[in-house]
């Protein structure tokens, strides 16, 4: 029996997105979320496509989230080198991979730029289902040095910044002088946030 592939946009028998689709995605209005790069509100078909991705082992949408990002921001870039947002151990053993760093490696070798994992997370609860007030106490990093100084750094889905922010400062702390936040999705800021 032959396996037809779906389009995840439209269902339509395709091998990936349909043309139709993909450009739907790509010249969709880009989200915006202060300090952050972002590709896309975090609803609809791209939703479910990261929920897949995290929740039922769909690790083919990774590298298509990195090609999306790309589409939309790699002229932007300045950079020497893209890491990641590690997710925590016990994620990465329920899913067999960090989603993030199968998103930044496409998107480094899009851009042309070595990918390296320069944050280790010193703690391992995750941020899914907290409040806005303990994400900003959680995910906490350590940085290690590298001759980057210029370094993209990515995740999957932006809620309060919070996590970004940390590996941010643990980047920065190591000297790493420009450091560009990138997300695929953000949630809807609060009101009155942007």
């Amino acid at each position: 029996m032959l396996f037809l592939a779906r389009c995840p946009g439209c269902g339509a028998v395709h091998g990936g997105w349909c043309d139709g689709c993909w450009t739907v995605l790509v010249n969709a209005p880009v989200e915006h979320r202060s300090g952050v790069l972002v590709s896309h509100e975090y609803a609809g078909a791209l939703r479910e496509l990261i929920v897949a991705m995290k929740y039922t082992s769909a690790r083919w949408v990774a590298p298509m989230l990195g090609e999306l990002w790309v589409e939309r921001h790699a002229q932007v870039c300045d950079l020497q080198a893209v890491t990641w947002v590690p997710t925590t151990r016990t994620r990465i053993r329920e899913r067999g991979y960090d989603q993030s760093e199968l998103i930044a490696r496409r998107i480094a070798r899009r851009l042309g730029v070595p990918c390296t994992r320069l944050l280790r997370r010193i703690d391992d609860t995750a941020q899914t289902g907290r409040t806005a007030s303990e994400r900003r106490d959680g995910a906490r990093f350590i940085a290690r040095r590298s001759r980057y100084t210029r370094v993209l750094l990515v995740d999957d889905v932006v809620t309060t910044g919070a996590t970004l922010e940390h590996g941010l400062d643990a980047l920065r702390s190591v000297g790493v002088r420009m450091v560009t936040c990138a997300a695929i999705a953000a949630t809807k800021a609060p009101e009155g946030r942007r």
